[in-house]
């Protein structure tokens, strides 16, 4: 076996019996070399070969650390049903009948008589920040968007307030690099790499987009996956 198969197995069993944890960096690169009488390069390339193989992660100016399990958008619908799985902060709730971005993305005309609703918040899974949505719902769908509404899933919302069983969906994935007011949110420094989803909700006759939502997801914690479907 070679010396940075050596560290690896050694870093490895480290990381099995619980010595490392998520919430903490790894020994240092020159510190590690030390202890097991190796040079720097031949422990780097061991990390290096590590987060290859989805162990580790390095986060710049902060060191080494464990990647955390990653949350699928399937296991978050899921995690909706089971209690104590997932909290909610309300960020703000407000209503209005201007404001370009959300007119436009919800197709409304500017000076007219309908309005919609912004509800901004922050999703975890077990006490984590998993997401920041930013969610726009059409008035003629949503008259009244209360407390009611502030813990439930998107899914749910169109579902049970909107009076939709199965709404057509789109989504957009996009990789992006934190902004300041962003991060605050999702407790990561400005320029992580987040995704950004946009998700539209559309009624099944009228065509006509009931909700719209961009949400925010730590880039190192959150797979997304979709499954195929069929219709009839």
């Amino acid at each position: 076996m070679k010396k940075y198969q050596m560290v690896k197995a050694y870093i490895r069993k480290r990381i099995l019996d619980g010595t490392y944890v998520p919430d903490c960096p790894i020994p240092p690169e020159r510190e590690m070399a030390l202890l097991l009488g190796v040079n720097r390069m031949t422990v780097r390339r061991a990390v290096e070969d590590l987060m290859f193989d989805g162990y580790l992660i390095r986060k710049k100016g902060s060191g080494t650390y464990l990647t955390g399990e990653k949350i699928r958008k399937d296991r978050l619908i899921a995690a909706e049903k089971e209690e104590g799985e997932q909290s909610m902060r309300l960020i703000g709730c407000t209503y209005s009948r201007e404001g370009s971005y959300g007119l436009r993305m919800l197709e409304l005309s500017e000076g007219g008589e309908e309005g919609y609703w912004r509800l901004r918040r922050v999703r975890y899974v077990k006490q984590i920040p998993f997401a920041y949505e930013d969610i726009y719902l059409r008035e003629s769908f949503f008259g009244r968007v209360d407390e009611t509404y502030y813990s439930m899933g998107l899914h749910a919302i169109v579902r049970e307030k909107g009076g939709e069983a199965h709404p057509l969906r789109q989504q957009n994935v996009e990789a992006l690099l934190c902004l300041k007011s962003t991060a605050q949110f999702l407790n990561v420094k400005p320029g992580s790499p987040i995704l950004q989803i946009k998700t539209r909700f559309y009624h099944p006759e009228r065509d006509v987009l009931m909700l719209y939502c961009r949400s925010y997801h730590p880039g190192d914690s959150y797979v997304f996956q979709t499954h195929r479907v069929t219709i009839h």
